[in-house]
């Protein structure tokens, strides 16, 4: 995988998720038309994000996509989703801040006669000859100050709220979007930490600490979890753990790109998903759901095949980048890195726990009254299941073909 393929497949999964909401929002009355220039302004930033290679540059672009984020989750135009709104501008400009602070101290540490550029490229060379406390701080604060906007623990209670508050086409593009843009922001930061021939405290370690509890929260609260909308939610912060744990395994770019692929394309599909059986079912609660209402089963066995994607279906993406994990953390002899899967495993067995008993509903078409919609949005839902399953596709074929280190 290449940026090129992230830049196409990032493309078609926005404009998938664009069109569903200008022909089938259902979240409110809202005219979606005239907050498309935002949207697409929103994208445009994000893709900026991970073109630009001087960091400070990718650090606005970011900061810039937590206002329009924040502005967009308020188009539920409910009470509650201005408050969340608030939250997640607030937690997220914080931790930004703190990662800008970081930055300033790598560029003073890293500074000397020549002009410093603020790009991987130039300041690789000067890790050995600035080898300072005030270069350690920074990168460890620019990694910490990320890690907020990814929605890693402790900075993750902005997560659950947004993504189930906002409409589901917004909690997609952000879900799947936003944590590329961190993790690309990231890497960076963690390259230059190993030119460090001794090091007083180490940011992968932490980067990884911080991945793990935030898995481990998401599978303690989704057991407890009744709300289909935050169930998605918590799984996508699952997700963002796992992309932290990924990063702290020294991946090549080639798998880096590959599973922000898999992530891209996956969380758009789940929250797509979600959205149609949430509306079919027409209860966010599953102990709110009505029996006697019925389902048309297309929505809970597109969902669960979204959730297999997600995590243990052979041919998903996700599936491979667990290969890949397991791979890379035998070569370093982190045996341990097998209770990964065995996590994911876990998570999606819960997740099972709480749709499978959908599957006993009475068959029906989809309702008068939303049968519009949800054709709509189930034909563009095609659309994110084929790209899904291409990424995961393309996986298979380049590890028969010698590829990822031939896992």
């Amino acid at each position: 995988m290449s940026l090129l393929a992230l830049f196409i497949i990032g493309s078609i999964t926005f404009f998938s998720v664009l069109y569903i909401m200008l022909t089938a929002f259902a979240k409110s009355d809202e005219n979606i038309i005239k907050w498309t220039p935002l949207i697409v302004l929103l994208f445009v930033t994000i893709l900026a994000s991970w073109i630009v290679t001087d960091l400070s540059a990718q650090w606005v672009l970011i900061e810039a996509t937590t206002l329009f984020g924040a502005i967009l989750i308020s188009l539920s135009k409910t009470e509650r989703s201005i408050d969340v709104g608030w939250k997640f501008l607030l937690i997220n400009s914080f931790g930004l801040g703190i990662a800008f602070m970081g930055i300033i101290f790598v560029a003073s540490g890293t500074k000397d006669d020549s002009p410093t550029s603020l790009d991987l490229l130039s300041l690789m060379p000067k890790i050995s000859t600035h080898e300072t406390l005030l270069v350690e701080t920074g990168i460890w604060l620019a990694v910490f100050g990320y890690t907020a906007k990814l929605g890693l623990f402790p900075n993750h209670f902005w997560v659950s709220d947004t993504y189930a508050e906002s409409p589901s086409q917004i909690s997609s593009l952000l879900s799947s979007f936003l944590p590329v843009s961190v993790i690309l922001a990231i890497y960076p930061f963690l390259q230059l930490e190993t030119q460090f021939k001794s090091s007083h405290f180490s940011t992968v370690l932490a980067l990884l600490i911080l991945g793990i509890i935030t898995m481990i929260y998401s599978l303690l609260t989704i057991y407890h979890t009744d709300d289909i909308r935050r169930i998605t939610a918590l799984t996508a912060l699952f997700h963002s753990g796992g992309l932290a744990v990924f990063l702290c395994f020294s991946p090549t770019m080639e798998m880096i790109y590959f599973v922000l692929c898999a992530n891209i394309t996956v969380k758009s599909l789940m929250f797509s998903t979600m959205g149609i059986l949430r509306m079919d079912l027409g209860v966010r609660n599953l102990s709110s759901v009505d029996p006697n209402r019925g389902l048309n089963k297309i929505s809970i066995f597109i969902h669960l095949f979204a959730l297999g994607m997600a995590f243990v279906v052979p041919f998903s993406p996700f599936f491979i980048a667990d290969l890949i994990i397991i791979k890379l953390g035998m070569q370093q002899l982190k045996y341990w890195v097998i209770i990964i899967p065995i996590i994911n495993l876990v998570f999606f067995l819960v997740l099972l726990n709480k749709f499978l008993p959908l599957l006993e509903l009475q068959q029906r078409e989809f309702l008068p009254d939303n049968s519009f919609i949800l054709a709509k949005r189930l034909k563009i839902t095609y659309v994110m299941v084929i790209l899904a399953v291409s990424v995961g596709g393309y996986g298979i074929y380049y590890l028969i073909n010698g590829g990822f280190a031939n896992v």
